[in-house]
């Protein structure tokens, strides 16, 4: 019998009395979830910890990004609904948790997602809070940024969206966070709102110079989305 590699590490991780978390290993299979199963084999070594904050803001992590593979509303909102119960317990463990207050947000914000906008206006409110306090607690932290911007950007303007705000936001994500591939397509749609074409291609047109992307597996899609967006603005389409 073929026993995957990371089954074997969790029957030894769990044979082994009071023996930490690894969240390096857990870490490395988030990194490589591009391949088939890696993301999968994070959950049984996660919810082995149930009492401990940095395994379950990491579990929440693992439940959203699994959420986003499903298909169907109801397949996509258990998994969600699941990141959100591991953040908000990752909360009750470490109230100063930076990335559990952002996964959390981002959890609500997929929920809402998949709901629909306007039976989720409720949960603009929590999200904003979640956002600033990852800022209050981490300052330099651009994914908060970004989801700040993406916030302003998708809402309607009667709940909040301002497409002033979103660039603001977005550009300083960029700024942080040259490295995160996902700023990149971000920003030029906030441009492409605003009616600022040239910027929206100049940032586009950066993201090539990101020779080591901080999260690889979504880099591609990023990259896709970028190229798709240019293709459209150079031949005039969009």
């Amino acid at each position: 019998m073929n026993i995957p590699v990371t089954a074997l590490l969790f029957v030894a991780l769990s044979a082994v009395p009071g023996r930490a978390l690894s969240t390096s290993t857990v870490d490395s299979l988030y990194f490589t979830r591009d391949q088939p199963g890696k993301l999968e084999d994070t959950l049984p070594l996660l919810e082995a910890e149930p009492d401990n904050p940095e395994a379950l803001w990491r579990l929440g992590r693992s439940w959203v990004r699994l959420g986003e593979r499903r298909d169907g509303k109801k397949a996509k909102l258990e998994a969600f609904e699941r990141a959100k119960d591991a953040l908000d317990r990752a909360l009750k463990g470490d109230a100063e948790s930076v990335e559990a207050h952002y996964w959390h947000g981002i959890a609500l914000g997929r929920i809402g997602q998949t709901r629909g906008i306007m039976r989720s206006l409720f949960m603009i409110g929590p999200m904003k809070r979640g956002m600033r306090r990852v800022l209050e607690l981490d300052p330099k932290h651009s994914g908060a940024h970004h989801v700040l911007g993406e916030m302003y950007r998708q809402l309607p303007a009667f709940a909040g969206g301002s497409r002033a705000l979103a660039v603001a936001e977005l550009e300083r994500a960029l700024e942080l966070g040259p490295h995160h591939t996902a700023h990149y397509p971000a920003l030029a749609q906030a441009y492409l709102d605003a009616g600022r074409r040239e910027d929206a291609i100049r940032v586009l047109k950066a993201l090539d110079g990101v020779k080591m992307p901080a999260d690889p597996p979504d880099a591609e899609g990023n990259r896709e989305e970028a190229r798709r967006l240019l293709d459209a603005l150079v031949s005039g389409s969009r």
